[in-house]
C-alpha cells in the first residue's frame, strides 16, 4: 500500500470532520511512497521517530504536531535548534509523518475519549456525552477513593500521581471525563457530573481550582498525554486491522513528567 491510502481511508470514515480545515494531513515525507511499516505514537519526538525507524517503519502516525511552533524567520536559527535537527533527520531518512487528530478525537467508541473511558473501566454507555466529553455513573464513593482507583489505572501509562482539588471525603457518583487540551470545567459540570477529571493542559488551575472551592464540585487532574495514550493504542490496533499485512507498532509516550515527593516525617 501507499501512505496516501491511509489518509484516504481516514477521509472516508471520518464523515464528521471538516476536511477542508482538518489538522489530519501529511507533515513530512512522500505520501505516494510504499509503506514498509507503520508506527503510531502520541508525539513525534526525534527519539520516537528514531524508534519507529529501528522497528522498520517508514510511516509515523502522530496525534500531536511535528513542530509545536516554527522558529521565528526574523531571528537567526541555531544549527542545533531541535526543529532544524528534526527537519534534517526527516530529509535524510525520508520518514513519512502523518497526523491523525481530528478524526480520531471523535471516532466512535475507540477514539480518544472512548478509549480513555474504557481504559479507566467505564465500559457502559455514558449517561450523557458530547464532543470531547463523557459522563459516567459510579457507585457512590469518596473523592479520595476515586482518585486512588484512577491512579491504579493510569500508573501503567507512567502517571505517578493524580492531583485532587476538593475535600477528600466528598461523596461523588457521576464523573465527567475530558481529554486533550480542552477540558472545560463549566461545560463538564453542566452535563450533570459531580466530579470532573481534567487534564493539566486543558485547564488553568488557578481559575478552575477557585471555581471548585466556591462550587464544591471537586476536580481530579492527570497529564494530557496520559489521557490520550489509550487512544493511541486503539489507533494502532485499528490501522493493523484495516491494513492487514502491514507491520504496525505502538510507540508509547505516556505521562510526560515524573514526580518527586518527600516522605512524611
Amino acid at each position: 500500500m501507499k501512505a496516501s491510502e491511509l489518509h484516504a481511508h481516514m477521509q472516508k470514515v471520518g464523515t464528521w470532520v471538516d476536511w477542508s480545515r482538518a489538522n489530519d494531513k501529511f507533515l513530512a515525507g512522500d505520501p505516494e511512497a510504499e509503506v514498509r511499516g507503520v508506527a503510531v505514537g502520541w508525539m513525534p519526538t526525534i527519539g520516537a521517530l528514531a524508534e519507529a525507524r529501528r522497528l522498520g517503519a517508514n510511516v509515523f502516525v502522530t496525534h500531536e504536531p511535528l513542530y509545536i511552533s516554527d522558529p521565528d524567520p526574523a531571528k537567526p536559527i541555531r544549527p542545533d535548534h531541535p526543529w532544524v535537527r528534526k527537519k534534517a533527520w526527516l530529509a535524510q531518512t525520508q520518514m513519512i509523518v502523518y497526523r491523525c487528530h481530528d478524526v480520531w478525537d471523535d471516532f466512535p467508541e475507540i477514539g480518544i475519549h472512548g478509549a480513555w473511558a474504557r481504559w479507566l473501566g467505564f465500559a457502559d454507555k455514558p449517561l450523557t456525552e458530547q464532543k470531547w466529553y463523557e459522563v459516567h455513573r459510579i457507585d457512590e464513593t469518596t473523592l479520595e477513593d476515586l482518585a486512588r482507583r484512577i491512579l491504579k489505572k493510569v500508573k501503567p501509562i507512567g502517571q505517578e500521581v493524580v492531583h485532587m482539588v476538593g475535600w477528600p471525603e466528598a461523596k461523588v457518583s457521576r464523573i465527567a471525563l475530558g481529554t486533550g487540551a480542552i477540558t472545560n470545567y463549566a461545560v463538564m459540570r453542566e452535563m450533570g457530573a459531580d466530579v470532573l477529571l481534567l487534564t493539566d493542559d486543558g485547564t488553568r488551575l488557578w481559575e478552575s481550582a477557585q471555581w471548585s472551592f466556591e462550587t464544591g464540585i471537586p476536580l481530579l487532574l492527570v497529564n494530557h498525554a496520559t489521557a490520550e495514550e489509550p487512544g493511541m493504542i486503539t489507533l494502532a490496533d485499528y490501522i493493523a486491522k484495516q491494513f492487514p499485512g502491514v507491520p504496525v507498532h505502538h510507540i508509547p509516550v505516556g505521562c510526560l513528567y515524573r514526580t518527586v515527593g518527600s516522605a512524611a516525617t
